[in-house]
């Protein structure tokens, strides 16, 4: 039988790299968005073979609702990749009150709450992996609010592990660095920022080139199958070999 995976964020970037690998892989796929017109596009480019679901999840009711969809249709489900996220690049000195709370409700309380609601439909053996990023573990300008997000992320995973282990459910990170995706556009930095950022971390990273989409996806297969089934709090860094 199909393994069942939930991607939340899946339309566009890392989350569709990955909908796309499973579904080659032979997995069942259930991709969320925020965009009506992304979700669309997501599903007709992946030949409308994933089911998929208008979700921010930076709103618990719509998780719930989400969530319940998922239950009626599907059942039980054997992983889920809590992808979504959001980041704006602004300084410390110029974070807004309302940029704190929309990054905060979506990176961390918004995923906080999908792990929670999805427990009871989670199989035993189930994997839940957490998206997260270098900015963790290496310092980038204009990121303080984003990085706060992510380290608050990664610092539930340990606790995850040791009370939901009697459920049979693992929960491991996948940490990547400066990637090529959609992710960079949506921040608010200039076109020649991006281009500049790429070429930085092209130039310098022993892989010799930006990481990719692509590069993520099968390490997240990886985490999902029972090929990683005694991991529990890893944290995979997807950098190319630029934080060395």
């Amino acid at each position: 039988m199909k393994k069942k995976i939930i991607i939340t964020g899946g339309t566009t970037g890392i989350g569709f790299a990955c909908a796309s690998y499973l579904l080659k892989n032979g997995y069942e796929v259930i991709i969320t968005g925020k965009s009506e017109k992304n979700l669309k596009n997501a599903i007709e480019k992946l030949d409308n073979k994933v089911a998929g679901y208008l979700c921010d999840i930076s709103d618990l009711a719509a998780i719930d609702e989400f969530v319940n969809s998922i239950k009626e249709k599907f059942g039980k489900i054997d992983g889920v990749f809590i992808n979504a996220g959001i980041f704006k690049s602004v300084s410390f000195e110029n974070t807004t009150e309302e940029l704190f709370d929309e990054t905060l409700n979506t990176n961390f309380k918004g995923s906080f709450f999908t792990i929670q609601k999805f427990i009871p439909i989670l199989n035993n053996p189930a994997s839940i992996v957490l998206n997260t990023s270098i900015v963790v573990d290496k310092a980038f300008l204009n990121t303080s609010i984003y990085t706060a997000s992510k380290a608050a992320l990664e610092s539930i995973c340990k606790v995850l592990n040791l009370e939901l282990a009697s459920k049979g459910i693992r929960i491991n990170i996948i940490s990547p660095g400066v990637t090529e995706s959609p992710i960079q556009q949506k921040s608010g930095m200039t076109d020649e920022a991006i281009k500049d950022l790429l070429h930085h971390f092209s130039s310098t990273s022993p892989l010799g080139r930006i990481v990719k989409p692509d590069d993520i996806a099968p390490i997240l297969e990886f985490l999902v199958s029972e090929k990683s089934i005694v991991l529990r709090n890893e944290k995979i860094i997807v950098d190319g070999g630029s934080t060395l």
